[in-house]
């Protein structure tokens, strides 16, 4: 099953959740990432702060929606929009009809500390994906995993 995080830029957010499920979940399910409006290049911060885990990040780099919607892209089973501009986008008559979730990671730190910020958005990242790739192996469909992606986003309003 396919997984495609969207955020706004692709920068930062997206990366995370396509490098956490990455490792998390190898061989179960495939792992993108796209942004709205596309920076073109990655958060160094992130980047640095992904490598520190050990998590991959070799081959990342920014990506379009439009690269998903393009005849030959990988079918997507699942989007989960991580903020509040990729929940606005328009996914309707998205090849293959995949399943929308919104889950609103973005936190705000009143001292503006930005490790604080990526820290817990990563955090919060990793615990909602395992969550979601925590069914037992042979027990993975879609309806299963569309009830665990709502549960997660209405835990977390």
């Amino acid at each position: 099953m396919n997984v495609l995080f969207v955020c706004e830029d692709n920068s930062a957010l997206s990366i995370m959740a396509e490098s956490i499920l990455n490792s998390v979940a190898p061989g179960r399910f495939g792992a993108y990432s796209a942004g709205c409006y596309p920076k073109p290049w990655l958060s160094a911060y992130t980047v640095d702060f992904l490598a520190q885990h050990r998590l991959p990040v070799a081959h990342s780099h920014a990506k379009s929606l439009e690269l998903y919607r393009r005849p030959g892209a990988p079918h997507m089973d699942f989007i989960i929009t991580l903020c509040d501009v990729a929940a606005d986008a328009r996914f309707a008559g998205w090849p293959g009809d995949p399943f929308v979730a919104h889950w609103d990671v973005q936190t705000e730190d009143a001292t503006g500390d930005a490790d604080d910020v990526l820290r817990d958005n990563f955090w919060t990242l990793m615990r909602r994906i395992k969550i979601f790739a925590s069914l037992p192996h042979g027990k993975l469909n879609r309806r299963l995993l569309e009830r665990r992606a709502l549960t997660l986003q209405a835990s977390y309003l």
